[in-house]
């Protein structure tokens, strides 16, 4: 009887023990779910603060992107404004130095279309245009006005009756520029004059007589005589 009651003693200690030892384990399993849950919360918060420090870096990068952006697009339209500029500039350097350079085409010559008889002081109107490059001639006045600056070269060609005289003299604004006396010694004679001149932009060119020397018909014009008047630009 007393060995049973040891025994059961002895048992009744063994399960206080191991409910001891369970309960010790539930605090200890109680105590390391505690433990993860903080941990679990402060995973959270560390997410969350890197959610919001990813929200406010993408926010800083997108603004100063834009302030870059703004800043190349307005240094891009300042150099494209400056090229332009400088390509403006090049381009009236490069059109100065053409108009100094170029020689515009500018030429004419025309001639008679009859016999004429002349007195002194008659402008000699040529009104046949053979051609008139710059459109500088006037074939209604004979006079030929010079449209730029430069060297021009002019010449005249008469032919004479037999014994006939004539003067003119190749006139640029009222002032005699060469006087050529021309004079038919031979049958229907052709002769020439010219004259070179540094003229200036809007001066008067035209032939005028300065002696007729004879009466009636003195310049003689055919389909193998020609009388005529010419010019030309020859250096700007």
């Amino acid at each position: 009887m007393v060995r049973i009651e040891f025994q059961m003693e002895r048992l009744k200690t063994e399960m206080g023990q191991s409910v001891k030892a369970v309960e010790n384990m539930k605090t200890g399993i109680d105590d390391t779910l505690k433990a993860f849950d903080t941990k679990l919360e402060t995973y959270d918060e560390n997410v969350q603060r890197m959610k919001a420090y990813e929200t406010k870096l993408a926010k800083t990068v997108s603004e100063k992107h834009q302030g870059y952006g703004k800043n190349i697009d307005d240094k891009l339209a300042a150099l494209e404004n400056k090229t332009v500029e400088t390509l403006d500039k090049k381009i009236q350097e490069l059109q100065a130095i053409k108009d100094d350079v170029f020689t515009p085409a500018v030429a004419f010559k025309a001639r008679l279309d009859s016999n004429i008889a002349v007195v002194t002081g008659q402008t000699i109107v040529f009104p046949t245009v053979l051609f008139n490059e710059g459109d500088s001639y006037n074939h209604g006045t004979g006079k030929f006005t010079t449209p730029v600056n430069g060297t021009y070269m002019f010449t005249i060609a008469f032919c004479l009756k037999t014994s006939k005289t004539l003067v003119v003299g190749i006139m640029v604004d009222r002032t005699k520029y060469t006087v050529t006396l021309f004079y038919g010694a031979g049958y229907y004679e052709c002769l020439t004059g010219d004259t070179v001149a540094v003229l200036t932009a809007g001066q008067v060119v035209w032939v005028e007589v300065l002696s007729g020397g004879s009466t009636g018909t003195i310049i003689h014009q055919n389909n193998y005589r020609w009388n005529t008047f010419s010019g030309a630009l020859v250096h700007k």
